[in-house]
C-alpha cells in the first residue's frame, strides 16, 4: 500500500515518462538506438549471491 501523496507522486513521474516516449527525448531520444558501449569497458558482473531468490519481506522495505 501506498499513500495517497506516493501514488500522486508515481502517476507524475508515469505522465513524464510516457510524455518523453512520446517526444523521444531524454534518454528515449532518436539517438538512443545508436548508442553501443566502448568496447574497452569490462563486462558487469552480479555481486555474490545475486541469483540467490529473495526470502525476507524485509528486502523490499523502502
Amino acid at each position: 500500500m501506498v499513500t495517497d501523496y506516493v501514488g500522486r507522486q508515481v502517476e507524475r513521474a508515469r505522465g513524464w515518462a510516457i510524455g518523453m516516449l512520446d517526444d523521444r527525448t531524454g534518454p528515449f531520444a532518436a539517438s538512443w538506438p545508436t548508442w553501443a558501449p566502448d568496447s574497452a569497458w569490462p563486462l558487469p558482473t552480479l555481486p555474490p549471491g545475486a541469483d540467490e531468490a529473495v526470502t525476507s519481506a524485509t528486502a523490499y522495505r523502502l
